[in-house]
């Protein structure tokens, strides 16, 4: 690229690796696979690891995994092939943020990337994974015989378990609830359209209106419209979900999401009309 090439591109890009203490070459090659891999160009992914291998080295192991949540955020499959195939050093480590790429497979409807997540870590077994996959059968063991909550210990549940939810809380949930983990269960079965388990969690004790969303206090209908999946949205709101709920950062409800995050003025119309039925009917 040359020097002045070089320094333009930190410029431009503000290198998110530059503070990492890894120096500027590394730094600068650790963005340009990041970069490569969120957005699913697997040339430059794999001949810059193979031109570079000391990235796949033990000392880059939480490197590798955020690659991996990078993709699978990004429905970039191939690149988590590409990775594995390269032989990466967390196949043979377990890393502390391992949780993260089932998360994003969960929260973004992104399951059908799980095959390839659990050729790395075991599923978690816990209500909400179960939820998400659709698994009623797992998901009704979590109950006792009259229908409450049988969770155990709530540090075996996601997202009770979850290193950044109980430091950063962005749901401004406070201490960990069996609440929490069922209705996240709720959330993650709408999403990945498991309406059998939403509508079992629902009748016990899950929360139609949880302000549950996949960063800051909003609805499950808030976050569904960034998807235009018109069955998952109508599953909630069929349900009785309060239409006039709004977020905590923009006061806004899913409607205004719809036409002024998604840009989506069809859905945000779709939303009003069903709004609009409902309070007929």
């Amino acid at each position: 690229m040359g020097r002045v090439a070089f320094v333009k591109y930190f410029i431009e890009t503000r290198v998110a690796h530059a503070t990492t203490g890894v120096g500027p070459w590394k730094a600068f090659v650790m963005e340009q696979v990041s970069r490569a891999a969120h957005d699913g160009d697997g040339m430059t992914f794999v001949s810059t690891l193979q031109r570079e291998p000391w990235l796949l080295s033990d000392a880059y192991v939480e490197f590798q995994v955020g690659l991996i949540g990078a993709a699978t955020l990004n429905d970039r499959g191939g690149i988590i092939t590409a990775l594995l195939d390269l032989d990466p050093a967390l196949l043979r480590r377990q890393p502390r943020t391992e949780w993260q790429p089932f998360e994003f497979a969960f929260t973004y409807a992104k399951t059908h990337l799980i095959p390839l997540l659990t050729g790395i870590w075991p599923l978690p077994d816990d209500l909400p994974h179960a939820a998400g996959m659709g698994d009623l059968a797992r998901v009704k063991r979590w109950f006792d015989e009259s229908g409450a909550p049988a969770l155990g210990d709530l540090d075996n549940h996601y997202p009770c378990n979850s290193p950044h939810a109980r430091k950063y809380d962005d749901l401004h949930w406070g201490p960990p609830a069996a609440q929490h983990v069922v209705d996240t269960a709720l959330a993650w079965s709408v999403i990945n359209r498991h309406f059998d388990v939403a509508d079992f969690l629902l009748e016990h004790g899950a929360n139609i209106n949880t302000n549950w969303n996949s960063h800051e206090p909003a609805s499950i209908l808030h976050h569904l419209v960034f998807y235009g999946n018109y069955e998952s949205m109508r599953f909630p709101i069929d349900r009785g979900i309060d239409m006039t709920i709004k977020d905590y950062r923009w006061n806004s409800t899913a409607q205004g999401w719809a036409l002024y995050a998604a840009k989506d003025q069809k859905m945000a119309q779709w939303l009003e009309e069903a709004e609009r039925q409902r309070k007929r009917d």
